[in-house]
């Protein structure tokens, strides 16, 4: 199988499990819709908030790839930002995004279901920041085509900002406590059929989703490809991904989250 059709092979079971999981993360968030309907809302975890602080968003074009339920979106809208559109993959989170939308009072934000590697052209060159949240880079089979999707997505000089999960956590297996088992070069895609409650981590008999080991270097060499400039990188001790939790509260803890600023040259 070459690269294009595992690319497409791994990428649509992973939605099949990311519709699956969506009304059961919509049970749990039961008082989501009451929360948002507040024009002071924010989802933005404090260090990507800062980072747009630090860009200035008033009216400027934001894109979020691979935007879930949409609720980060609606927080950059409640900033001030302009033209707003979310793409995501799944059918059911695109669903609660435009639900969540018109609640928060944002009936202009646009929401595109679209496997991200099939995104229509018309949507190149048209955003002056486009920002992917925690948890969607190590679900890319592909991370090069990926980057420089979200690379066509800017306008010449915008930017791109990144919040993940530290690549090294990979490495790590949950437990108490948790502890070092994988190899953090090992390219074998990860098969997971226990389900995608990140927020009360109950496992279920979920359909088979996949992630991929990217490491910085896959990160850094990536963003090059596709014509973007690293303007800012930094490593956090904060757990934002709800993996391995008990490791920022270790003396010696390692580098749990990153945050980076592209400009496309």
């Amino acid at each position: 199988m070459n690269m294009e059709k595992k690319t497409e092979f791994y990428t649509q079971q992973t939605i099949s499990s990311w519709d699956e999981a969506a009304s059961i993360h919509k049970k749990i968030n039961v008082d989501l819709a009451t929360k948002i309907n507040n024009s002071s809302y924010s989802n933005l975890d404090s260090n990507l908030n800062s980072l747009f602080d630090h860009q200035g968003i008033a009216n400027k074009s934001v894109a979020q790839v691979c935007c879930n339920n949409g609720v980060d979106l609606i927080s950059v809208k409640n900033k001030g930002a302009g033209r707003c559109v979310g793409i995501d993959g799944s059918t059911e989170f695109i669903k609660q995004a435009n639900e969540l939308s018109k609640i928060a009072g944002h009936n202009d934000i646009e929401f595109i279901c679209s496997d991200i590697y099939a995104l229509p052209n018309k949507y190149h060159n048209q955003f002056d920041l486009v920002f992917i949240t925690v948890g969607v880079l190590y679900w890319m089979p592909d991370l090069i085509k990926f980057l420089n999707v979200c690379s066509a997505l800017l306008k010449q000089g915008g930017h791109l900002l990144i919040e993940e999960i530290h690549p090294i956590t990979n490495m790590y297996e949950e437990g108490e406590p948790s502890f070092l088992k994988y190899s953090y070069f090992d390219k074998t895609p990860y098969k997971d059929e226990t389900g995608l409650d990140y927020f009360t981590n109950q496992t279920y008999k979920a359909k088979a989703n996949y992630w991929f080991n990217h490491t910085l270097s896959d990160i850094f060499s990536g963003a090059l490809s596709a014509n973007l400039v690293l303007k800012h990188f930094k490593e956090l001790p904060d757990n934002l991904g709800n993996v391995c939790e008990d490791l920022e509260l270790l003396e010696f803890n390692p580098p749990l989250a990153i945050n980076l600023v592209y400009v496309k040259a």
